[in-house]
């Protein structure tokens, strides 16, 4: 792929700003998780948010050209040898909720363990790039 295509190489510092963002995106999926009012279909959505920009950070962070795109095996497919995140290519289960999900309510049967099961998710891939991206000295 080329920049005209739908990618693009950022600064690696940039990989902390975007890791930040998906640390906002779960603390958002978290709250409207629990509200009855919100569809469970958006708390996923910001859940698969979180996921997006978690990779994303980990790629910048490795200094890889980042495909602009919500296809989350995109962007797995894109990391070095050896780096992989926590569900693997099975984290591509959340890829409809950044696209038609977005538009539909009820298609999916969603429950709350759904959403709480997407949330630890989620949880675990932010973790994982953290230790990858915020290295202690």
């Amino acid at each position: 792929m080329s920049p005209k295509s739908g990618e693009r190489r950022f600064d690696k510092s940039y990989s902390h700003e975007l890791l930040q963002i998906a640390k906002t995106d779960l603390f958002a999926a978290k709250a409207l998780a629990k509200n009855s009012k919100v569809r469970k279909e958006t708390a996923i959505f910001l859940a698969q948010q979180c996921v997006e920009k978690s990779l994303k950070s980990t790629l910048c962070h490795f200094e890889l050209p980042i495909p602009l795109v919500h296809d989350l095996g995109a962007l797995i497919a894109r990391m070095p040898e050896g780096v992989e995140p926590p569900f693997g290519y099975g984290l591509t289960s959340f890829n409809d909720y950044a696209g038609i999900f977005r538009y539909e309510t009820g298609r999916e049967k969603l429950t709350a363990k759904d959403v709480l099961e997407a949330m630890k998710i989620a949880d675990k891939v932010y973790n994982w790039a953290s230790k990858i991206v915020v290295k202690k000295k």
